[in-house]
């Protein structure tokens, strides 16, 4: 038999054999990387293909239900993608001599795969020169907007991603400046692997500029008739002449939207009518009834707690015209369902029954957009409310004017408002023999916050900061001669806080997330007394430390409150709090969290001690619903430095339960801790 044929048996006999035994499958037990320093395992696990077998109980999971995950099996098919997804990914950030290969161990007795991917970084290249391609001919200052934005710092690592932000800067800019068709065309990038430098040429297509040449309305709907055309218009606020800006067009149409009049809403530039350089605007919309009757269901974390409750509504849109908004709603909330005694919740219901926490809310509420032709937001607000606790019932009468500034995208502030309250309060304290309380108060605030998160539901990356400054009591304070006004306080309140989020991997499924919180309510004429219970600081809960329940932690002794010493039911005058957070989201819908809390109250800033900080630990569970997350977390006080009142702190195992269910804190919460 001649020799080729020999061969070509054998390799038919080979293959049979093979094939035969390819029906004993060998699960992927893991994969590993070697020789990379600059990624970690973990993101470049995420850029590849192939995945390891998932850990025991979701495939347990998975054997009997349709959760959990299948287990996966190793397939050598598979390599050649990862190899071309890693190369990629290095090339991609300027490793343009990377050399990549792999090597894997069967383990026939087990039935289990481990694959390894060895790597050989080499020298990365850095960025060259960046060169704008198409922009020639273009005004000097776009030309120079531009080129700005595409700068980049040449001593670093060449990365793809970089020269892409700043493409979609350029174009984005392009788009706000009159170039209402710009797009980016193509980037070249030319490799020097000899000077190890990336030099990139992007190629823009700015096209012509447009101004505005007038906005047409096209509405439909039952309320469309009752909406002048001239009104949405003003609202818009966009200007015949102006040049086309996308980002304006948004917020117009978020503006719209907010006046509550539009079932939906679209404003976008009318392409096919484009003429002499001009572009016609088109708001399309549909308005529905001017008249709406709405009851709801209340799910909030009010007062730190988790509340649920049914509310009831009445709107009025176009209000008396110019698209105000007339609410007038009456709600109510359970705080701490799992305490109540259902059994005896109608016969036991009084002032002094401590089982039912929560509140009682009716207001009327009139809205009015574009305030003053200027993008200002106003609302007028009117309101009792009666809050019901462990160690007092509070009531409020009172009247609100908010003023809401609609800020540029491009300024460091996102949102400021400034308001005017006028209050009366009333609290009854069950711990002071029902002593009661009156104090007013005539606020002035302002209120600033700047955020860059980049999703509200779940935030994977980004800030946000708050700052909070009231001052109350001074304008009633210089008629106090012609208007006598009991327990009047002179204070002013600051509160800054701020949270800041990083993920962890690529698919930023893992989050570190950390808050601080910090306030101080400064007395400047009158005592404590005179400040409302509405406006001190509490701490303890499900948005504040979660080793305790809400509102638990307030000073001990140290000032005459009520002229009685001893635990402050009325909370502080001085805050400190903050979170750390490590979240976990799989199975698309479902996460857990592992925190720390920490955080106190005192009656003056004088009065910290950093031993008196309280301190909780603990782990979460959530579920993510289209609307929020709704988040189980149970916490326990790793450090409590007030236990049973007492003086002498104590930690977790000191202080430990032998009921293990008694050193737990349940809380529920709609939407992250922070």
């Amino acid at each position: 038999m001649p020799l080729k044929q020999i061969l070509i048996l054998l390799f038919f006999i080979c293959s049979l054999q093979l094939f035969a035994q390819s029906g004993k499958r060998f699960e992927l037990n893991s994969i590993s990387f070697e020789g990379n320093h600059a990624f970690s395992s973990s993101v470049l696990s995420e850029t590849i293909f192939s995945q390891p077998t998932p850990w025991w109980f979701w495939k347990f999971l998975h054997s009997f239900s349709s959760l959990g995950k299948e287990p996966v099996y190793f397939d050598s098919l598979n390599i050649q993608i990862d190899l071309n997804s890693l190369r990629n990914y290095y090339a991609s950030n300027g490793f343009f001599k990377a050399e990549i290969t792999y090597k894997y161990n069967i383990d026939t007795a087990s039935e289990k795969a481990d694959l390894i991917y060895i790597i050989q970084e080499n020298k990365p290249s850095e960025f060259g020169k960046v060169d704008l391609v198409g922009m020639n001919g273009y005004p000097s200052l776009i030309y120079t907007i531009s080129y700005d934005e595409a700068k980049v710092d040449t001593s670093k690592r060449f990365s793809q991603k970089t020269i892409q932000d700043n493409t979609s800067k350029i174009v984005s800019n392009l788009q706000n400046s009159g170039y209402m068709f710009a797009r980016s065309d193509s980037t070249i990038v030319i490799k020097d692997t000899a000077q190890s430098k990336a030099d990139s040429y992007i190629y823009i297509l700015p096209g012509e500029c447009y101004n505005v040449d007038t906005v047409l309305i096209n509405k439909t709907g039952e309320g469309a008739s009752l909406v002048d055309d001239k009104l949405l218009r003003d609202i818009t606020g966009i200007k015949v002449g102006e040049f086309y800006s996308s980002d304006e067009l948004r917020s117009s149409q978020a503006r719209l939207y907010r006046t509550g009049l539009f079932s939906s809403v679209l404003l976008a530039g009318d392409v096919k009518d484009t003429t002499d350089h001009k572009v016609p605007i088109l708001l399309t919309g549909s308005i529905g009834l001017m008249n709406e009757l709405s009851p709801e269901v209340i799910l909030n974390n009010q007062n730190r707690a988790f509340n649920a409750g049914l509310g009831f509504s009445y709107i009025r849109k176009n209000f008396l015209g110019d698209a105000r908004k007339l609410t007038a709603s009456t709600s109510f909330g359970v705080q701490d369902l799992f305490r109540i005694d259902y059994g005896t919740l109608i016969k036991r219901f009084n002032f002094q029954d401590t089982t039912l926490l929560g509140y009682v809310d009716a207001r009327i509420v009139v809205d009015q957009p574009y305030l003053f032709g200027k993008p200002i937001f106003g609302t007028w607000e009117t309101y009792t409310t009666i809050n019901k606790q462990t160690d007092y019932n509070n009531t409020v009468y009172g009247s609100k004017v908010t003023f809401d500034f609609e800020m540029p995208t491009y300024t460091f502030v996102n949102n400021l408002s400034a308001s005017y309250t006028l209050e009366q309060s009333y609290t009854k304290f069950r711990t002071h023999n029902d002593y009661l309380s009156h104090t007013f108060i005539s606020d002035i605030a302002v209120d600033a916050s700047s955020t860059t998160a980049d999703n509200i539901l779940f935030p994977t990356q980004g800030y946000n900061l708050t700052f909070h400054i009231e001052e109350a009591n001074s304008l009633p304070y210089l008629f106090s001669g012609l208007f006598k006004i009991d327990s009047l306080a002179l204070f002013h309140k600051i509160v800054l806080s701020g949270s800041y989020y990083v993920a962890l991997d690529r698919n930023k499924n893992s989050i570190a997330a950390a808050k601080f919180k910090i306030g101080n309510i400064q007395i400047f004429h009158g005592n404590f007394a005179g400040v409302p219970i509405n406006r001190s600081f509490y701490a303890g809960g499900s948005n504040s430390v979660r080793g305790w329940r809400p509102n638990d932690l307030v000073p001990i002794g140290s000032e005459s409150v009520l002229e009685i010493n001893g635990a402050s039911v009325k909370g502080g005058t001085f805050l400190m709090e903050g979170s750390f957070e490590l979240r976990r989201r799989f199975l698309e819908n479902v996460g857990f969290a592992l925190f720390a809390d920490y955080g106190n109250t005192w009656l003056g800033y004088n009065q910290f001690r950093w031993d008196g900080i309280a301190v909780a630990t603990g782990v979460g569970f959530r579920y993510y619903t289209p609307v929020a997350p709704f988040r189980i977390d149970l916490g326990f006080k790793f450090y409590d430095p007030n236990p049973g009142n007492s003086k002498a702190p104590s930690f977790l195992w000191q202080n430990w339960d032998p009921h293990f269910f008694n050193n737990i804190v349940l809380h529920f919460g709609l939407g992250e801790a922070f």
